[in-house]
This record gives structure tokens, C-alpha cells and sequence, in this order.
């Protein structure tokens, strides 16, 4: 049986299955089937492999039994709003925007996704609208295993009072970014599920990427130079500050910096100050709010002493959860930074290599190869 399934796995590898142009279908579905019957017989989709009810908000603190999931009524966001739009006006991290759920990890990994229009719609399809061939589901990519797999959802999203519960975009008629949430919790199990995690897991998920960390207080001395880089080579970066205890979990700093949660790195660029350069990096809060308020902030007076069209480049004075700040702040502040890469090739060689791949498959075990979250290195 395990040869028979191994000659299986390399038939449909040669074909090109769990590539990006013909990924695999998570739980058997198929999205452009599945659409076509709801077409059909004019009946909006209902998943029943995730159906709208108490099992796939989760198991404990979303629970059947729990206080936080009374109220909660599933609403498509026809039912929301009079014109909703998949995406509305282009993605952009400001779409992201957190709710009542502590995954601020994704959201993060979520936002930097959009600073690559290629890898965001390789998992986020653009094929599907509310209004050309609107049927209730929607479909989505994530790399799993060593191969593309692709999800579908229905539009079902829990709401309480007339509101999204969980992500949601900043424009309240805009449901990509909320859609991507449901899916990713559909492969993960529940909504719960989502709870803590590192950004580098969901940026493995959306790029099949590698990924290297730094300890912000060792830095090498071209760290900088190798942001930079990063950005440049659509290298997806997060960064968060440690806790000594759970008791300062997302505490915030007196420069309204929060601990123990997930930032997107989003921006690096070098500025002239009375004839020196500095560093600036900019960063994202995927709560959308609670910004850095030191040096090179909002409205800091260091903004008044460059160029004026340079500050008119770079400096957006809005409360979305987005700021500058300078990389000496940055590394005082925060405690680890998360780079994945696109490639193996290290951000530190000036060399591009060529690489062969080679996939193990197997399986996990409890008691043998069985690990837990990485954020447990203990339960492995």
C-alpha cells in the first residue's frame, strides 16, 4: 500500500499536480465545479465540509459554551452591506485590519503579502467577484506540504451586532482579506485555531518560501543593507518584541509599541538630516491603530528637517496602524526579526545559486515524529 501510494504521489507530481496552475483540492473540492452546480440550480454554496456553526469558531475560549460566541449569527456580505466587492480599488495592507481574534500573526503575514501583487494573487484568485458569476463560494491557495492546495469557502462570515467578528477591511464593503481569514481557518481546523503563532509560519503558507530569523539584540552589522534587500527581492519580514512572562502580553510600551505582537515590516529607506544620513524603517500594526509615538513618528519634528519632498514621499499622517521609525529605535525596540525568502539564497551572499530540490514524504506519528506549535518547542 505505501509503495502503491508513493507511485501515486509521483504519477501526479508529473503531471503537475500541487503546482500553482493545478493545485491540489483541499478535502476533494473543486472550486469551478462546485460553482457551476450553485449556478445551476440557483442556490448559494453552503460548505459542508466548514459549515456555519459553533464547531468552526473552535474548541475552548470559542467554544460552544464560551461567553464570546454568544450573539454570533453567520451573514454573507450580501447580507451586510447593499454592494460588497471581493476587492475594491486594488489590496493594500490596509485592508487588514484585526477583530476579535488573536491572530495578529497572520494578519501581519497577510499584509505583507500585499506588497507583492504576483504572490498575493497566486493565494488570493482573482476570479471571483459578487457580481460576475456570484454563487457564495470563494477559493483561495496556500502551500502546504511541499505542494499548492487549494480551499474553498462559502461567504458565511460570523458577525455580532451587524459587524464583522474577526478580520476585516478598513472599507466596510470589501471582503477579500475577512474570505482569506475563513479559508485559512478552514485548513487550520477552526477560527480558534488561529490563535498565536509566528508570521513566518503564514508566510511559508502564502510563498512555499525559506526563512531565516536575527536576533535583534545581536545584529550583524549589515542588517540593515540586508532589509533592504529583502524588500527589494519580495522577501516577506516581520518582527515582534519578547516577553519575560505572559502577564506582558501585548502590553504597551510608553511609545505605544506592543509586546508579544506580530508587525509587518513594510519599508526601509535612508533620508538626509542636516547633511547625514539616516535609517528609517517603516512598520505596520495589524490592528490598524496604536502607532510608535519617538523619533520619526507621525508627527515628530524630525520630519522638519529633510527635504519637504521627500517627507511628502514618505510620511502619511494617518491613524492606520503604519509608521516610521529610526533603525536604531527599531533595534532597541524589538527583539526579532522574521525574513522569508522566495528562494534559498541567503540575503547575505551577493551570489545566486542553482539549486536542486529533493521532498520526503511521510507522516506524523504520535509518540514518534509527532512535534507541537513552535511556539511549545518543548511538546515535540
Amino acid at each position: 500500500a505505501a509503495q502503491a501510494a508513493g507511485l501515486c504521489r509521483q504519477w501526479a507530481t508529473a503531471e503537475g499536480l500541487g503546482s500553482p496552475q493545478n493545485a491540489m483540492k483541499y478535502l476533494g473540492q473543486d472550486f469551478e465545479a462546485l460553482r457551476q452546480q450553485c449556478l445551476d440550480s440557483g442556490v448559494l454554496f453552503k460548505d459542508p465540509e466548514f459549515p456555519a456553526c459553533p464547531s468552526a469558531l473552535g474548541y475552548k475560549d470559542l467554544g460552544p459554551s464560551s461567553p464570546r460566541t454568544q450573539g454570533i449569527i453567520w451573514k454573507r456580505p450580501t447580507e451586510l452591506c447593499p454592494s460588497p466587492k471581493f476587492i475594491l480599488d486594488g489590496t493594500s495592507r490596509t485592508d487588514v485590519q484585526q477583530g476579535d481574534l488573536g491572530d495578529c500573526w497572520l494578519l501581519a503575514a497577510i499584509a505583507s503579502l500585499t506588497l507583492n501583487e504576483r504572490l498575493l494573487s497566486r493565494v488570493v484568485p482573482k476570479d471571483q467577484s459578487f457580481q460576475e458569476n456570484y454563487a457564495g463560494i470563494f477559493h483561495f491557495q496556500f502551500w502546504q506540504y511541499g505542494e499548492w492546495v487549494e480551499v474553498v469557502v462559502d461567504d458565511r462570515l460570523p458577525t455580532k451586532d451587524g459587524r464583522l467578528l474577526f478580520l476585516h477591511s478598513a472599507e466596510g464593503s470589501e471582503f477579500w482579506s475577512a474570505l482569506l481569514e475563513k479559508a485559512y481557518a478552514k485548513l487550520s481546523g477552526s477560527y480558534e485555531a488561529l490563535v498565536g503563532g509566528s508570521p513566518v509560519e503564514g508566510f511559508e503558507d502564502f510563498t512555499g518560501g525559506i526563512s531565516e530569523f536575527y536576533d535583534l539584540r545581536k545584529p550583524p552589522a549589515n542588517l540593515y543593507r540586508l532589509i533592504r534587500k529583502a524588500l527589494r527581492s519580495g522577501s516577506l519580514l516581520g518582527c515582534s518584541i519578547d516577553v519575560s512572562s505572559m502577564a506582558e502580553a501585548e502590553a504597551i510600551t510608553r511609545h505605544k509599541l506592543v509586546k508579544s505582537h506580530a508587525y509587518s515590516v513594510t519599508g526601509a529607506e535612508e533620508v538626509e538630516v542636516l547633511g547625514h544620513p539616516e535609517q528609517l524603517i517603516r512598520l505596520r500594526n495589524p490592528w490598524g491603530e496604536v502607532e510608535w509615538t519617538g523619533a520619526w513618528s507621525d508627527n515628530a519634528p524630525e520630519w522638519n528637517r529633510i527635504d519637504p519632498r521627500r517627507r511628502e514621499e514618505l510620511d502619511r499622517k494617518a491613524e492606520d496602524g503604519e509608521f516610521w521609525m529610526s533603525f536604531s529605535d527599531f533595534l532597541a525596540q524589538f527583539s526579532r526579526l522574521e525574513i522569508c525568502n522566495l528562494s534559498p539564497d541567503s540575503l547575505s551572499s551577493e551570489e545566486a545559486h542553482k539549486w536542486s530540490l529533493v521532498l520526503f514524504h511521510g507522516r506524523w506519528a504520535r509518540g514518534a515524529t509527532a512535534g507541537g506549535s513552535q511556539n511549545f518547542p518543548g511538546s515535540s
